[in-house]
């Protein structure tokens, strides 16, 4: 009783701040600032939900933000389960040094090389496009704006590294080369890892705000993380429509999450973090 009675506790933490933002957007401008605080709107306003998405450019700001999550979810997979297989399977020289340059790799905070980005995508004519953000997750082992790929080499590797050798080595006798191996052999034995990082992927990347807001100069680039700031001007704040979009910024990732929570629990559990 007392563990579930703290879990639930721990749960109101999270819940009350997405209970507010769903009863809020549903109220009027005036009505969230009124004291005592109103938790039911008497009179829902659903037409907040019509307002908000023709308020600003709303479609083709989620358009975008599709793109780059999409862009940095397969990128991120391409780019570095390869990378992870070759840091659990194969025997190479001075392995141990490069997961450890992986592992310091994972220290390094976005603001720290924020500007050698910024001038590497200005000199390839990157900046003000989604390239800045649909790229880099191509590319293994680079801490991308979206989402650092040094985090999922880590979670993949130390997920193979729980596999069984002696499978790996099977294959091999029987004439399967590395990547039918990894094709056939470990990605079925890896799906609950693969959705841990798929999930991890997309809500950084989806939720990502600065890297947006520094290599997306104009508009009609922008991400919908970005573009939620046009609910704000100098005279005039429109909190109940922010509010609605973003409850709809909310759904995707929630609608990732359950439908691959089981996948994402094991995922954590076998990767060393529990």
């Amino acid at each position: 009783m007392l563990r579930y009675a703290t879990a639930a506790l721990v749960a109101l933490l999270f819940l009350g701040p997405i209970f507010w933002m769903v009863s809020s957007s549903l109220k009027g401008n005036n009505q969230i600032f009124a004291t005592p605080p109103v938790l039911f709107p008497s009179h829902p306003q659903f037409t907040n939900y019509h307002d908000a998405v023709n308020y600003i450019p709303f479609w083709t700001y989620l358009r975008n933000s599709f793109l780059t999550t999409i862009a940095a979810v397969v990128g991120t997979i391409v780019s570095c389960v390869p990378v992870a297989y070759a840091l659990s399977f194969l025997k190479w020289r001075l392995k141990s040094l490069a997961f450890g340059i992986v592992l310091v790799s994972m220290m390094l905070p976005f603001p720290a090389i924020m500007i050698p980005w910024y001038i590497v995508f200005r000199h390839l004519g990157w900046i003000g496009s989604l390239w800045p953000l649909s790229g880099p997750p191509f590319v293994a082992e680079f801490v991308t704006p979206a989402f650092s790929s040094a985090i999922a080499v880590f979670l993949l590797r130390q997920f193979f590294v729980g596999i069984p050798q002696e499978i790996v080595e099977a294959a091999k006798i029987d004439g399967a080369g590395h990547t039918r191996i990894l094709w056939q052999i470990i990605r079925p034995l890896a799906r609950p890892v693969l959705t841990t990082v798929v999930i991890m992927t997309f809500l950084a990347s989806w939720t990502a705000f600065i890297g947006p807001l520094i290599f997306q100069s104009s508009t009609n680039v922008f991400t919908l993380s970005v573009g939620l700031q046009q609910y704000q001007s100098q005279h005039f704040t429109a909190y109940n429509l922010l509010l609605a979009a973003s409850v709809l910024f909310l759904v995707p990732v929630l609608v990732v999450f359950i439908f691959g929570q089981r996948y994402f629990v094991q995922g954590s559990s076998r990767t060393g973090l529990k």
